[in-house]
């Protein structure tokens, strides 16, 4: 019986499908870039995006397919990118299915965006995984002022780390020979929770409220203690084990637009903080990742005639291991964008750590051809201390040119 009813069900969704006319979508895309150290080839890439969404009368279904290949290491990639379903209720919005879904006000640094993994293989384009979920949007009031979110992650996936030539080095400790990365078993109580409700309101020229919670996981491992590599020999040698700690995220940012008279139109004003909660909040357990607080401010001007620049302040604490000192990082920001023509735009972005010295200069500019068609040319420098957060990637600054033909 129940066979039945769900084959009855796909030949319905099959049929449904197939009487809707189909949106597709895409991308070919190919970069080559080299390292401005020793003008190395530091990237030989092309990629292929093919997009379809089918849109019902009270449902649509969003799917893609993303083919890749790199021609540095000769490896070809093959893989689904966001594919989800959309049920469009009264007042209520539900999806299920490998979605990516942002959070918060910031683009550059932001602390609330945490539901997704990241790609951080090469950190210069890092990007977001989507990942299975169920993600259910209700809107209270008829003119969707306000609106009340939550999602659920079944599934855990880690986020990939900095690969290669990107990978910082790493010192086992004396008598640690191995490695093991533990992660949380696939069972309902791993999941990840998120809450979130935003609001509008008629304040100055516009402003946005949110509040979040997320119950989830710290998106890299930490060591969770060592084990003998062999169990009939408990002194040694031994294993790394590396764990993947839970935290509580619970987070508020707003989005404010104003202007000063006969000063500057058109300002917008963005904020986040954060705090994680974990099971070790006084940093007394050196296998237990501590708490941390991190909030940003950005400010957006489209000056007149000329670019729209973004100043960014993040500022992050976090608990160290008892009786170490609090750590405390402070990042300043620049964003800039110009659009000289119809075709031509000049972009550049600025990061720099206050905290150690270490930070990134990435300027770049975009051409369109012909509609569908852009080309790029950006580089990226950094700069810093050997030991520092930008500084380890001294030696991996890299100047790239890339063509994209989009339908």
């Amino acid at each position: 019986m129940k066979r039945t009813r769900l084959f009855t069900l796909l030949l319905a969704l099959t049929a449904a499908l197939a009487l809707a006319q189909p949106e597709f979508s895409g991308s070919f895309q190919t970069g080559f870039g080299l390292r401005t150290q020793d003008l190395t080839l530091a990237l030989d890439r092309t990629r292929f995006d093919l997009g379809v969404r089918y849109d019902l009368t009270d449902a649509a279904f969003t799917g893609e397919l993303r083919f890749a290949y790199d021609a540095l290491t000769r490896t070809p990639e093959f893989t689904l990118g966001e594919a989800y379903a959309t049920l469009f209720l009264p007042s209520v919005d539900l999806s299920a299915g490998r979605e990516v879904v942002a959070w918060g006000r910031l683009d550059l640094l932001s602390p609330l965006d945490v539901l997704n993994p990241r790609d951080l293989s090469r950190p210069l384009d890092q990007a977001k995984l989507p990942v299975g979920m169920v993600h259910a949007t209700a809107y209270p009031d008829a003119e969707g002022r306000y609106q009340l979110e939550a999602v659920w992650i079944p599934l855990f996936t880690p986020s990939k780390p900095p690969a290669g030539a990107w990978a910082p080095p790493q010192t086992l400790p004396p008598g640690v020979t191995q490695v093991r990365v533990e992660e949380p078993p696939a069972e309902l109580s791993s999941g990840t929770f998120g809450l979130r409700a935003t609001a509008s309101l008629d304040v100055l020229e516009g402003l946005d409220l949110g509040g979040q919670v997320v119950y989830g996981y710290f998106p890299f491992p930490s060591p969770q203690g060592v084990e003998p590599v062999d169990p009939a020999q408990p002194a040694g040698p031994f294993r790394l084990v590396l764990g993947y700690d839970r935290r509580t995220l619970v987070g508020a940012d707003f989005a404010l637009a104003f202007s000063i008279p006969d000063v500057a139109e058109g300002l917008v004003l963005r904020g986040e903080a954060a705090y994680a909660l974990t099971a070790d909040p006084d940093g007394a357990d050196p296998n237990v990742q501590n708490p941390y607080a991190e909030g940003g401010l950005a400010l957006e001007y489209a000056w007149s005639g000329g670019p729209t620049t973004v100043l960014v302040y993040d500022l992050r604490w976090a608990k160290a291991d008892a009786p170490a000192a609090d750590v405390w990082t402070q990042t300043l920001g620049l964003m800039a964008r110009y659009e000289y023509d119809e075709r031509l735009t000049l972009q550049g972005a600025w990061l720099h750590t206050i905290s150690d010295g270490s930070g990134l200069v990435r300027p770049g500019l975009e051409y369109a051809f012909a509609d569908g068609v852009t080309g790029r040319l950006s580089a990226a420098f950094f700069y810093g201390a050997d030991a520092t957060r930008f500084g380890v990637w001294r030696n991996n600054g890299e100047l790239r040119t890339e063509l994209e033909y989009s339908f």
